[in-house]
């Protein structure tokens, strides 16, 4: 073996550091934490078959724990679950049985670890629900507690509203479940969108959101007493009008006479009576004889209308049983009119020797 003291100082730290040195270490380490989900990523220039890495995370109050992949990135969310620590990542490459220098990077939720350097975590903001009332906004959204179901977010969120350069700020307990505020507008906005940006902090822990509000262009309101008031005139009108109507119809129907309850009964009985009892017509045939003029002939002349009506009554005045204040006397209209040679009996008229024929009327004299 050479003795020369350079060579021997060199074989000494050969074997004194075999793994570091000749393996590159990995570049551009980060962490992407967000919404408690933290996935670590990085950068390798020289990779080989054998090539692994080895990530040890080391929270700042509890133990450390390691994991190894082949992969570039590692999601290290279950090693860090405790929202409210503070974290140290350590990224190492393994070639065989040599071993870069590791590569760390810190990262917390919470801002009580104050660092420069440290990678900060955050939290989505809320779902905003948004509604415009006239000049007002009004805003609400759930408790972040009920949103990511982490005990440390158990207690009070502290958030502002910002608007037109002008911060508003508002306090939301858990037990309140939703959160909300109301930003009042100037009426110059009417008509337009504006900008509502929201910052939140729960458990030291940050978030934001935007969001764009339309205001409506507000109608001017109009005096409604007129037209209140011509409706009512209209329907007062319209309400004299069909009072004035029923009252002409009232009016004309009161001046229609009565007629007496007697007829009333009469008339039912006195038209069945006339649809039974309605004489016979009683057809005279002519008598003549040959060579000579009818004795009798249709042109006699009928019975007066004043006598059939008498007879009328008479037969209606037996059938009622109610009976008149005065009594119908037919012979009041025997001086009326003519009657009827039938009804004298009957002789043997002679026409001309030995041409008899039988006759109604006065019997001749005998001579």
């Amino acid at each position: 073996m050479s003795k020369d003291p350079v060579v021997q100082f060199g074989v000494f730290y050969a074997l004194l550091f075999p793994v570091f040195g000749l393996v590159p270490s990995p570049t551009n380490v980060s962490v992407v934490c967000h919404n408690f989900v933290n996935v670590l990523y990085w950068n390798y220039s020289n990779p080989t078959e054998q090539l692994k890495f080895s990530v040890k995370v080391k929270p700042y109050v509890s133990d450390s724990q390691t994991a190894d992949t082949y992969q570039t990135y590692l999601d290290i969310s279950s090693y860090s679950r405790d929202v409210g620590d503070d974290y140290i990542v350590f990224v190492t490459a393994h070639d065989g049985q040599e071993k870069s220098e590791s590569v760390s990077i810190t990262f917390t939720y919470s801002q009580d670890f104050f660092e420069e350097k440290k990678q900060k975590c955050s939290l989505d903001f809320p779902a905003v629900n948004t509604s415009v009332h006239k000049n007002v906004i009004e805003v609400s959204f759930q408790h972040p507690f009920f949103l990511h179901q982490q005990d440390i977010l158990k207690e009070k969120f502290m958030y502002t509203v910002t608007h037109d350069e002008q911060k508003v700020l508002y306090i939301c307990f858990v037990e309140e479940k939703l959160c909300t505020a109301k930003i009042h507008l100037n009426e110059s906005t009417a008509g337009q969108c504006v900008e509502l940006k929201f910052e939140g902090k729960i458990a030291g822990i940050p978030s934001y959101t935007y969001r764009n509000v339309c205001v409506p262009q507000q109608m001017p309101e109009t005096d409604k007493t007129g037209l209140i008031a011509a409706v009512l005139g209209g329907g007062t009108i319209v309400l004299f009008i069909i009072i004035g109507f029923v009252w002409l119809l009232w009016k004309k129907w009161s001046k229609i006479p009565k007629m007496p309850q007697s007829l009333w009964k009469d008339i039912p009985r006195q038209s069945h009576t006339i649809l039974v009892s309605q004489p016979e017509q009683t057809t005279v045939s002519s008598l003549t004889s040959h060579g000579h003029k009818p004795l009798l002939t249709d042109a006699s002349p009928p019975i007066s209308p004043t006598e059939e009506d008498c007879k009328e009554n008479t037969t209606l005045d037996m059938d009622l049983s109610e009976e008149s204040e005065e009594d119908v006397n037919c012979d009041d209209f025997e001086g009326f009119g003519f009657s009827s040679d039938y009804d004298s009996p009957k002789f043997l008229q002679e026409m001309s020797p030995g041409d008899n024929t039988e006759g109604y009327g006065p019997r001749p004299a005998v001579i």
